[in-house]
């Protein structure tokens, strides 16, 4: 009798070691499609931010060529009389515009004492 409840709680111990570690390899098994997973969504976000990157600079740097090319349309030369070359880059509209407002007050010559 003594021997069969010994064997008895054998084949339960085994049964159990057994059962564990088939879940222990499920959990593995799980953490590792986790792991590959966040890194696959890691990969495709750095890629979509190259992406995206790229196509900003390639924006910006067509804006810059127009924006160059309309200022240097409109660019204007002037040499004072001592010589040096002021070159105003402004676009029209910007030239004649006021840089102080009616309510900043007067301007007042200065005059050292």
């Amino acid at each position: 009798m003594l021997k069969g409840i010994l064997g008895f709680l054998l084949f339960v111990f085994v049964f159990a070691i057994f059962i564990l570690l088939l879940t222990g390899s499920f959990i593995l098994k799980k953490i590792r499609e986790f792991r590959k997973a966040a890194e696959q969504a890691a990969d495709q976000q750095a890629f979509n931010y190259r992406t995206e990157t790229g196509r900003q600079r390639q924006q910006y740097s067509n804006r810059q060529k127009a924006q160059n090319s309309q200022s240097a349309q409109s660019s204007q030369t002037t040499q004072t009389a001592t010589g040096e070359t002021i070159i105003d880059n402004r676009q029209q509209k910007r030239e004649n515009k006021k840089i102080f407002d009616d309510s900043d007050g007067e301007y007042v010559e200065f005059e050292e004492a």
